[in-house]
């Protein structure tokens, strides 16, 4: 799945949609894929949706400053993405409990 990308929210593979900060490791958060779509519309693109998602990040690419060659060269960027595309998991993350196979728990009573 990590070689192809999803272009917009009705393509997405999963019931919800995860986002993580690359910079920031305590912003993350999960959303319901038909409440995105209803709120932006299922043709949205991916990368749009994103962008809306993370619009209050301090990282946020800003204004250009007066002498920078190229426009906020030297300002630290916003490094949110989908974990469940980039780095896809053996199991969906949404998978029901029902569905998944049982796991030892070490320790646990027996």
């Amino acid at each position: 799945m990590a070689d192809t990308v999803p272009s917009c929210l009705a393509l997405y593979p999963y019931v919800v949609v995860r986002v993580e900060c690359g910079m920031c490791p305590a912003r993350q958060g999960s959303y319901r894929l038909a409440r995105l779509a209803a709120k932006y519309g299922p043709e949205t693109p991916l990368l749009e949706v994103l962008a809306r998602i993370a619009a209050d990040c301090p990282y946020q690419r800003g204004p250009a400053r007066p002498g920078d060659k190229v426009p906020g060269q030297y300002v630290a960027r916003c490094h949110a993405f989908f974990p469940d595309i980039m780095r896809p998991a053996p199991n969906p993350p949404d998978l029901p409990p029902s569905l998944m196979r049982p796991r030892l728990v070490v320790g646990g009573k027996g």
